[in-house]
């Protein structure tokens, strides 16, 4: 999806609200990645996580000195789970709304192959 931050705040519960580019506003909690310890560990700190948070530039994402970054598509991830997106895509939610969406259908005994009587037009060339 390539989701930009323009907006963040640090809180000392370790938690963190976002503001995206399209105007999506979540809050991701990083407490679980501090506990994994090693390079998260300086973010226990509470007044450390709180003060010293930046948004990288072009707002890709979050990070803290000593080149710890989260970034902001992984953050979006986290903030909602179930947003489905691909890489250059509006969240298929967004993109359905109203119509149902064609998907062409896979059948195992196809072997991975398109199902007849899907968007895929055939292909006489190829196709046998």
């Amino acid at each position: 999806m390539l989701s930009r931050i323009t907006n963040a705040v640090a809180h000392p519960d370790h938690t963190v609200t976002i503001t995206w580019s399209d105007g999506a506003q979540g809050t991701v909690d990083l407490t679980p990645f501090i506990a994994r310890g090693g390079l998260f560990a300086a973010l226990n700190d509470a007044n450390w996580f709180v003060r010293e948070m930046r948004i990288l530039p072009a707002g890709i994402g979050l990070a803290w000195p000593n080149e710890l970054d989260f970034s902001a598509d992984g953050l979006r991830q986290d903030a909602f789970p179930h947003e489905e997106t691909g890489e250059f895509n509006p969240p298929v939610a967004a993109a359905c709304v109203g119509r149902q969406a064609q998907v062409p259908s896979v059948t195992p005994s196809s072997g991975g192959a398109v199902a007849p009587g899907s968007a895929f037009p055939r292909n006489p060339n190829l196709d046998p």
